[in-house]
């Protein structure tokens, strides 16, 4: 691995000399360094006299095809005037590292921990203000957004057909054989229930929508809430954005209906809270997933893990 950073160091290095990018002091030294890693994705630090830069490189081969690094390029670019995500400097594509690669403003803040009313209003005006400002009559991950109608919530879809979410990749992980079972039933009933829904049906109006709101995405600064991981943006539904802050972000009842009021000025039409709802489902149960797998937010504890997924299908058939 040390190798791999050493390699995209050289390559910023070089960059840099050769671009002599006009919002550089290239009159003062530049320093890069390894900051971490995650989602596929290796950071770098850029310092530049009083300045900060974070380079996002991929080492995941699929993200280059998918295009992410570009479309996060292009989000933070066209959202810019709104001031609620990091600046975007540079978009890389053909380069020695074969590998695609952002360079954009580093945010000085923490990552979103215990959760404050103002932090609620805050996310509350910044996704109200993103979902506004930025409109569309088709949805899509790409700009402009080209999916074609009728308009289909994928979110479940889009979950459960990920590599990474299949249980059974996870074989050496001690215990895990008692977990697949209980994991792929509540998987498949799930889908069943949330892909038969009629309440996304004939919708025409479309937002840009981060989608990817959960804690780690979310800073707190001196100026408010920065949203960061634009990879995932584009044009749907906004209730797919705020049942992923949700579930990403553990609210409870009581903060959601703070959330609410605050978004939408009052309470939201029973449809549009039923959307909200349906999408946070479907999420609170792959968010058990990342817990103790992908993000490992828990210790790994086979036990446990069993528990939670039972507890969500009792829920889940109590609901239905």
């Amino acid at each position: 691995m040390e190798k791999i950073h050493d390699q995209n160091i050289f390559f910023l290095k070089t960059l840099f000399e050769e671009q002599k990018f006009d919002w550089i002091d290239n009159n003062q030294p530049i320093f890069f360094n390894f900051f971490k890693s995650g989602g596929g994705t290796h950071l770098y630090l850029i310092e530049n006299a009083n300045q900060k830069y974070v380079a996002r490189i991929n080492y995941y081969e699929p993200k280059n095809e998918w295009g992410v690094k570009k479309q996060e390029f292009d989000v933070l670019k066209l959202i810019e005037p709104l001031k609620i995500s990091p600046k975007a400097y540079y978009f890389s594509k053909d380069n020695s590292i074969k590998q695609d690669l952002t360079i954009v403003e580093y945010i000085d803040g923490e990552i979103l921990g215990d959760i404050s009313e103002k932090h609620i209003f805050d996310l509350a005006a910044d996704l109200n203000k993103l979902h506004t400002t930025y409109r569309f009559n088709k949805t899509g991950d790409t700009l402009p957004p080209l999916d074609s109608s009728p308009y289909r919530c994928t979110i479940y879809n889009e979950f459960a057909n990920g590599e990474d979410k299949k249980i059974e990749k996870y074989l050496s992980l001690e215990g895990i054989n008692k977990i697949i079972k209980p994991y792929n039933r509540i998987n498949k009933k799930l889908g069943e229930w949330f892909n038969y829904l009629g309440i996304f049906d004939n919708l025409t109006k479309f937002c840009l929508c981060h989608a990817d709101l959960k804690k780690e995405n979310i800073l707190t600064t001196n100026d408010g809430i920065m949203l960061i991981d634009w990879e995932c943006a584009g044009s749907d539904i906004p209730e797919t954005d705020i049942g992923r802050l949700f579930s990403g972000c553990e609210l409870t009842e009581r903060q959601q209906g703070i959330f609410l009021k605050a978004y939408y000025g009052n309470n939201p039409d029973e449809i549009v809270l039923q959307r909200i709802l349906a999408i946070k489902k479907v999420l609170d149960f792959f968010h058990i997933l990342e817990d103790y797998i992908l993000l490992k937010r828990k210790q790994w504890n086979s036990d446990n893990m069993l528990t939670e997924l039972l507890k969500y299908e009792s829920n889940m058939d109590g609901q239905a």
